[in-house]
């Protein structure tokens, strides 16, 4: 988020408030996986979805060369979450 707000992006800008949304609810997900509750599958399903918009997001900058390996960095976010999402 600060390399993005460095780069003039507004703090209200659709990918910087996707990224501290992701950041957040990451956080709460390792809470809910260190206590073992039975929320963890929700939380992780809400990461796998804002991982996959935070991708569409940064993926739609051309104009942003850091914008492909956010994207990226954002689906391996997401593929990390679906086991939980949809275990074996």
């Amino acid at each position: 988020m600060a390399c993005l707000l460095r780069r003039g992006l507004r703090p209200d800008d659709t990918t910087v408030r996707l990224l501290r949304q992701c950041a957040e609810l990451c956080e709460l997900n390792v809470r809910a996986l260190r206590k073992e509750s039975r929320l963890v599958r929700h939380t992780a399903s809400l990461c796998f979805e804002l991982g996959n918009q935070v991708a569409r997001a940064t993926w739609l900058r051309p104009d942003d060369p850091a914008a492909c390996a956010l994207a990226r960095d954002a689906l391996h976010l997401a593929r990390a979450c679906q086991p939980l999402v949809f275990p074996p």
